[in-house]
């Protein structure tokens, strides 16, 4: 049978149905406000379709990124690239150079020599590695908890860049290679709050938060409100 003639079917069916129940069969009009508010949401996978359009708000989960977490949006947040295994984003829809980012880095940038950039496995101890990056001017760390784990904080400004960028069109600064081949970079100038959650079921979680220097105070409590609702697995 036709797709086609299942629906007809089923329409007869529903409006036979309808006829005898009556009138009070057509009381509800659409999912209630609490089935709205336990709906869970993926970040969409179609750039064509969310490219600058707001993201639902309400709680998420991760499909591919690993380890699979969920978190809570507000309004005012746009997706970033399509997620990845070890890294997916968000923007804020009013401003594109603000951004929320989540990585299980497995590679890194670093100096290669010669004023420009190499990709190298992702070190042991991430805070180290934000420390001694001669790129950026960090701040005294601090403690944090993510979802329950014990973290730590970093802020940086973005005081240098290589001579050469990590490619022809990538940002100032490389920071992460992804598994997609894309380069997760920033530019001079910026100011950076990093987490880094260094044992989530036996993984390395590094948040990152990116802006302009004037805006770093403004976004920070719109990026930790994400940050906070974090909690790790399907939950």
């Amino acid at each position: 049978m036709h797709r086609s003639a299942l629906i007809r079917l089923f329409l007869g069916v529903v409006m036979s149905t309808m006829l005898m129940l009556g009138p009070t069969a057509c009381g509800g009009s659409g999912p209630s406000q609490e089935e709205k508010a336990d709906k869970i949401h993926h970040i969409p996978e179609d750039s064509q379709v969310y490219e600058g359009k707001p993201l639902p708000t309400g709680r998420y989960v991760t499909e591919d990124f690993k380890p699979t977490m969920s978190f809570t949006l507000g309004k005012g947040w746009t997706r970033g690239a399509p997620e990845l295994r070890d890294a997916w984003d968000i923007v804020d829809i009013d401003n594109d150079a603000y951004w929320l980012g989540f990585l299980n880095a497995e590679e890194v940038y670093k100096p290669n020599g010669s004023g420009g950039l190499k990709v190298a496995p992702a070190p042991e101890n991430m805070v180290d590695w934000v420390q001694t990056n001669p790129f950026l001017k960090t701040e005294k760390p601090n403690p944090v908890s993510v979802g329950g784990e014990k973290g730590t904080q970093i802020d940086a400004i973005v005081a240098d860049a290589p001579e050469v960028p990590a490619c022809p069109e990538c940002p100032d600064l490389g920071l992460f290679h992804e598994s997609a081949g894309a380069t997760w970079g920033v530019s001079k100038g910026e100011k950076l709050h990093f987490i880094v959650v260094e044992d989530v079921k036996g993984q390395t979680v590094t948040i990152v938060v990116e802006t302009s220097a004037s805006g770093f105070e403004p976004f920070l409590p719109k990026a930790r409100k994400v940050v906070d609702s974090v909690k790790w697995g399907g939950s």
